[in-house]
């Protein structure tokens, strides 16, 4: 177990998983207002693909068929996120073992997918047999960087031009649920994921955990899919990962000077380790770049931590006020009902309250 050593934790008990999923495809969502959306894309760094039956596609520069799709409705949603199986029988397991049909995906790339539901209603998909698209030519190698003991760029200046970031991929989602320990279980149990790190309550038990796939000795991601206990169902944000800290910045400077909402960067992530940068959408959904994120592979343990701001960064601003979880009078009767049912437990949420209150730096106010 690597993490704080002098704090007992209540370790993530991880079951058999059905399958090993083996990579994050895409996202989907509805909007009110697909236009702005659109355009908000474009200007973040993704390609505008094609449109089929109304929904809206976006790639990026690598080879996934597509990122994004958008679909017009009359409510603002996470709508769906689709992992990618290894083989065909991976979705024959998958469907014997739920209940699930085998059916083709919809949107470029085709393929075949199986479609489930979470415990809190969001659907995710298990897909196979999308056809790669073209890669798109944008820069792949680093800018020869400078040391003091090191000048690998001689006579060759760094100017990069004011553009999008270029996206490459989906890299993760950031889903905030009331029962914890339901969700974690859930996903470990349907796709095969594994605990990156950990991140405990006073008391000890785990409330918020990063966790990447299961592919074996071939690396993957610190997380793919990142889980807070909270005190709601919500979306916390998607994530993308572009070339370099250049692109992150010219990439925020695009941004701004398209009027876009800046919330939070550039810094980097304590676990995890990428630079990151963070935006909010037209709908107010969280949308973060990033560079140069860890990878691991299966052999590396669960870290277990404590919960607190201060975990998830090491250096840049503070976390913003909008990504700590939000306890309004409205929401706290909320809770109350759902505590009556038992489908939240109200001494978990004054824990989150209280780690994620506390100044992280005694420096910062």
């Amino acid at each position: 177990m690597m993490g704080d050593s002098s704090r007992s934790y209540v370790r993530v008990e991880r079951p058999d998983p059905i399958v090993r999923a083996d990579s994050v495809a895409n996202v989907a969502f509805e909007r009110r207002d697909v236009e702005s959306m659109a355009r908000f894309l474009v200007d973040f760094g993704l390609i505008a693909h094609e449109t089929r039956d109304g929904i809206r596609y976006f790639r990026g520069y690598a080879d996934q068929p597509y990122c994004v799709a958008i679909s017009p409705s009359n409510v603002d949603r996470l709508e769906r996120i689709a992992f990618e199986a290894r083989s065909s029988s991976d979705l024959d397991r998958l469907a014997t073992a739920t209940g699930a049909q085998l059916e083709p995906a919809q949107g470029p790339g085709g393929g075949t997918r199986v479609r489930l539901t979470d415990p809190d209603g969001l659907c995710v998909d298990l897909i196979h047999g999308a056809q790669r698209a073209a890669t798109l030519p944008t820069r792949r190698e680093p800018i020869p960087f400078n040391t003091p003991g090191n000048k690998r760029r001689v006579n060759e200046t760094v100017r990069p031009p004011l553009e999008p970031s270029p996206v490459f991929r989906l890299g993760h989602v950031v889903l905030q649920r009331p029962d914890f320990d339901r969700s974690i279980q859930w996903y470990m149990h349907h796709f095969g994921l594994i605990p990156t790190d950990v991140f405990a309550l006073p008391d000890g038990r785990p409330n918020l955990a990063f966790m990447r796939l299961d592919r074996g000795s071939e690396p993957a991601d610190h997380h793919t899919l990142a889980l807070l206990g909270g005190p709601a169902t919500n979306l916390l944000h998607v994530s993308f990962e572009t070339f370099d800290i250049d692109s992150l910045g010219q990439g925020q400077q695009f941004l701004r000077a398209a009027g876009w909402r800046h919330h939070w960067g550039i810094g980097r992530h304590k676990y995890g380790s990428q630079l990151f940068d963070y935006w909010k959408d037209p709908a107010g959904d969280e949308w973060e770049h990033y560079a140069d994120g860890d990878v691991m592979n299966v052999d590396y343990s669960t870290g277990y931590h404590p919960l607190d701001r201060g975990g998830l960064w090491t250096w840049g601003d503070d976390l913003p006020d909008a990504l700590r979880p939000k306890f309004s009078l409205r929401l706290l009767w909320s809770m109350l009902a759902l505590g009556r049912q038992g489908k939240i437990d109200m001494s978990r949420m004054a824990g989150v309250k209280k780690a994620l209150s506390v100044p992280p730096r005694r420096w910062l106010k």
